[in-house]
């Protein structure tokens, strides 16, 4: 498990509860940027307006997902990856960042990978990918 205090971390809610608090008349859209099916990888973008009617956002944010990684993952990866989208969108706007960028499901997202990332059985250091031993780095 990874060394750190879940606690500490904001969950993407409170961001967005925040934002819409401030900015009624906002607006959050999310778009899928690459889903390979194959590999079950998702990668989201989520763009913050402040206006309705503005054509840009005023931050954005991007997340990624892998099918499996973890419970809810295996039927819910999209899902994740837009909180987690959204979640980054919302901190670059200066959203609930006293502890940081990442919100807690990022967090959970890191405890997810690096539980996976841990050798398991009798299989030498290796986790199961042809004997090579595979790592993600996450941002």
């Amino acid at each position: 498990m990874a060394n750190f205090d879940l606690s500490k971390y904001i969950p993407v809610h409170a961001r967005i509860a925040e934002f819409y608090e401030r900015y009624p008349d906002g607006r959050i859209v999310t778009e899928i940027i690459r889903l390979n099916e194959d590999s079950g990888f998702v990668c989201i973008k989520a763009g913050a307006y402040r206006n309705r009617d503005d054509v840009e956002p005023s931050s954005t944010g991007h997340a990624f997902e892998i099918r499996g990684q973890g419970y809810v993952n295996t039927t819910s990866f999209i899902e994740n990856g837009e909180t987690s989208a959204v979640g980054r969108a919302l901190a670059n706007l200066g959203f609930k960042i006293d502890n940081g960028i990442a919100s807690r499901e990022e967090m959970q997202k890191v405890e997810r990978m690096t539980d996976a990332a841990k050798p398991t059985g009798n299989n030498n250091g290796r986790n199961g990918q042809n004997g090579r031993l595979v790592t993600q780095s996450v941002s």
